[in-house]
Parts: C-alpha cells; sequence; structure tokens
C-alpha cells in the first residue's frame, strides 16, 4: 500500500509545481512593451491665488496643458526627435493668452512686450537662447535656430530679431502680444507702486518735519 500512496503524492507535488509556474508565463506573454520616452510640461511658476481661480478657467488651463503634451508626446511616438517635440510643444503655449509666453507675454514697467527663450540638448549639451525679444512669434524657434545656425549660444534684442529675420522666422507687431489681463496686470502694480510711494514720502516730509520741530526746541533751549 506504501507505494501508491508515494506515487500519488508524487503527482500531487508534480501537478502543484506546474500550476504555480503558469501563471507566471501568462504574465509574461500579457505584459505590454512600454514606452521607452516621457515628456513632461508646466504652465510656469506664477502664483495663482485660489480665489482667484476659477472652475471655468481651471478647466481652461488644464485643456491647452493637455493639448500642448499631446502635440509632443504624439512626434515622440512616430519616432520624431525630442527637439522637434519641445519646439512644438511650447509653440502651443506661445500661442495661447493663458501663459507668460508668446501671445500671453507680461508686459515691462515700460508697456513692452519682451520674450525669453532658451533650449539645450541633453546629449551633445548645445543651447541656444533669446532675451529681449520683441517681434518675434515664437522665441522658441529663434532659440533653437541659435543653437542649430549660429556660432552663439545667446542673442537678444535687436541682434536677436535680425537673426530671426535673416533665418526667415516669422515677425509680428509688437500689438500681437498684447492681453487685455496683462496689461491691467501692469496697471494694478504701478498704481500699487505710486501709492507706496506716495505713503514713503509722507513718512520722509513727517520725519524731516519733526527733525525740524527738535532742532528748534534745542535752539531755543
Amino acid at each position: 500500500m506504501r507505494k501508491p500512496i508515494s506515487l500519488v503524492l508524487l503527482v500531487s507535488l508534480f501537478f502543484g509545481c506546474t500550476s504555480e509556474i503558469k501563471p507566471k508565463l501568462i504574465i509574461d506573454k500579457t505584459t505590454k512593451k512600454q514606452n521607452d520616452f516621457a515628456i513632461i510640461i508646466h504652465g510656469g511658476a506664477g502664483t495663482i491665488l485660489k480665489k482667484n481661480m476659477t472652475k471655468e478657467k481651471e478647466e481652461a488651463y488644464k485643456e491647452k496643458l493637455a493639448e500642448a503634451i499631446k502635440v509632443g508626446h504624439s512626434i515622440l511616438k512616430k519616432g520624431g526627435t525630442s527637439q522637434e517635440a519641445v519646439l512644438k510643444t511650447i509653440q502651443v503655449m506661445e500661442d495661447s493668452p493663458l501663459f507668460n509666453a508668446g501671445k500671453g507675454a507680461v508686459f515691462t514697467n515700460a508697456g513692452t512686450n519682451e520674450l525669453d527663450a532658451s533650449f539645450m540638448d541633453g546629449k551633445t549639451l548645445n543651447a541656444g537662447a533669446v532675451a529681449g525679444v520683441k517681434d518675434v512669434k515664437s522665441p522658441i524657434e529663434l532659440a533653437i535656430k541659435v543653437m542649430t545656425d549660429s556660432e552663439h549660444v545667446m542673442l537678444s534684442g535687436d541682434g536677436a530679431s535680425l537673426f530671426a529675420k535673416e533665418q526667415g522666422l516669422e515677425i509680428v507687431a509688437a500689438s500681437y502680444f498684447y492681453t487685455e489681463q496683462r496689461f491691467k496686470a501692469l496697471q494694478k502694480v504701478k498704481n500699487s507702486q505710486k501709492i507706496k510711494s506716495k505713503v514713503l514720502i509722507n513718512k520722509l516730509l513727517f520725519t524731516m518735519r519733526q527733525s525740524r520741530i527738535l532742532n528748534l526746541e534745542r535752539w531755543a533751549v
């Protein structure tokens, strides 16, 4: 009777082992190959107070960010270069008044829109940048051109604008970058500065008067 029992136990162990292996084989066969790339964007480092963010405005930001990242992701998925993906992704945000880039750029104290952009190739460490650009529709495109088509790393102001024209990039009027929201933000800051200046001047005048009174009292004594 011992031999049949041993045989039954052996068969049970055999099937027990094979039943443990099968799930592993199934998992390996059904595992999908993931993308060997990733893309991350952010909409800027500015501060937007919760009280000033409506649900509609929040959705508008999310939708535009989603649109931008999908453009870049699609390029990478089809085998495009990271340079092209970055360019097209950022151009979506440059064309939107929601972001402080291109169409939605903030105003300087002088009431002008001056834009900056930079790009670096992580593989070669080559880089290109522009600053103080006033009439180039896509500063990021110009920054990449500085990297790929010039001996410079950075161009600014009129020099950057001249180079953009030589490269055939799209040039726009200064009014293209104007948005009512950004202009009102500038006026708010300027009005705030005026109030602060008046308060400071009043404090200074008060201090001077007090000092004069104190000196007159000393002379009287």
